[in-house]
């Protein structure tokens, strides 16, 4: 499994509208298979993120939500005390430049896909100049 989230987004974009299939990655294979192509059986994923662009002080800040269709609706994915930090990434922190000036990467582990329908990448705040993040979800 291999989905693209991001490519080269520059700005921040909005949480998915309550059931709206139509946004984000579908993580089920075929409809009607029991099949499910792309969520490995352990339902575990990577999160990786690079930035593609900027200079400045680069920062992003990002939500994952899943859909499931047994709610009908979206859903931030995580736990967090706080409606607000609920499904952000490293820990409701924004992530920084690392390893050097102008460049950032992170990854993190994703568990239980294997219980939804589709995934969806928010940025939720971007810093910098010109900054540009790639985002994938990477699974074996």
């Amino acid at each position: 499994m291999n989905i693209k989230l991001l490519s080269g987004a520059t700005a921040t974009n909005g949480a998915p509208t309550a059931g709206d299939e139509t946004v984000g990655f579908p993580l089920q294979g075929l409809a009607g298979t029991g099949r499910n192509h792309f969520v490995p059986v352990s339902g575990s994923a990577a999160l990786i993120l690079k930035s593609t662009a900027g200079s400045g002080t680069m920062t992003g800040t990002f939500r994952l939500w899943v859909y499931s269709t047994t709610i009908d609706d979206w859903m931030p994915y995580g736990s967090h005390t706080t409606l607000a930090s609920r499904g952000l990434l490293n820990e409701a922190v924004a992530i920084t430049e690392d390893p050097g000036s102008d460049q950032i990467v992170h990854a993190e582990l994703v568990n239980g896909l294997q219980h939804f329908n589709r995934v969806y990448l928010q940025i939720t705040a971007i810093g910098g100049t010109a900054t540009a993040f790639d985002a994938y979800l990477v699974g074996r």
